[in-house]
């Protein structure tokens, strides 16, 4: 894809959030699959339901845009995926797999939250406003979750101080 001008630099980007947020979908099942008997098991069923509604939002953008997405691999969420299935293949306890599992939704939240800031920038300088509504509420979402899980983290640090 030639890069001409805004507009397809927008598109490119779009297209790597889609990237992005479909991988992190399918990154969260295959945490729920090591982490089913965990009390994380409920909250991460709930972040796939949103993470599925997030790439609904995401192709309506692209419908509202008439385009489809172009290949734009999120290289940063394979690293992530990586990271964490290298973590999972020492065979971690189960109170680190649930602290590892909070850090890097974290960080997944917080790639998010910055790639919807720019994203929304973007789409209100092109005059995309209704795309821009739909990527706000993307942007919601990752921030409610940021604070979620870092709470949560917070919490499961308080355990494992209090039980040494």
């Amino acid at each position: 894809m030639a890069m001409d001008n805004p507009a397809d630099l927008f598109l490119y980007e779009l297209s790597g959030m889609y990237d992005a947020e479909r991988k992190s979908n399918q990154m969260v099942a295959e945490i729920l699959s090591q982490t089913e008997q965990s009390p994380l098991a409920q909250i991460l069923r709930a972040q796939q339901q949103q993470g599925q509604q997030k790439i609904q939002n995401l192709e309506t953008c692209f419908a509202m845009m008439e385009t489809e997405p172009v290949e734009a691999p999120c290289m940063a969420i394979d690293g992530m995926r990586a990271e964490f299935q290298a973590f999972a293949d020492q065979r971690p306890s189960m109170e680190a797999m649930e602290i590892y599992t909070v850090d890097a939704e974290t960080r997944m939240a917080h790639y998010g939250i910055a790639g919807y800031q720019n994203l929304i920038d973007k789409a209100l300088l092109m005059g995309e406003m209704q795309c821009a509504q739909i990527l706000r509420t993307n942007l919601v979402q990752k921030q409610e979750n940021a604070g979620t899980f870092e709470r949560i983290s917070h919490e499961l640090g308080q355990r494992v101080v209090m039980s040494v």
